[in-house]
């Protein structure tokens, strides 16, 4: 299950949170995920925030899939609160689809 959320920042900068949940191996949790996706004023489309010009970028390879991903969500621009409610609705979205 996949549930995306765009907040509107600073500047008008747009910050998309893509939230996907996977049934763990025990087969009773669910392990949540979130990715972070930005789009400039001058861009068209969305694109992580550390990009090959960017200086942390070669930083960002060398780190593990969460470690990259907290570091993307650092350089976002997004607050927690940001996150919390992301991952608040992707729960609220799956709890309903599970109950029905």
């Amino acid at each position: 299950m996949k549930h995306e959320k765009v907040f509107v920042l600073d500047l008008g900068r747009l910050a998309k949170v893509i939230t996907r949940g996977k049934l763990a191996a025990d087969l009773v949790k669910v392990i949540i995920e979130t990715e972070v996706l930005i789009k400039d004023t001058k861009d068209e489309d969305f694109h992580p925030p550390i990009q090959l010009s960017h200086p942390k970028y070669w930083k960002l390879k060398k780190l593990t899939a969460e470690q990259a991903r907290v570091l993307q969500f650092q350089y976002s621009g997004l607050t927690d609160k940001h996150l919390r409610k992301s991952i608040k609705e992707f729960e609220k979205t799956f709890n309903r689809e599970v109950l029905n």
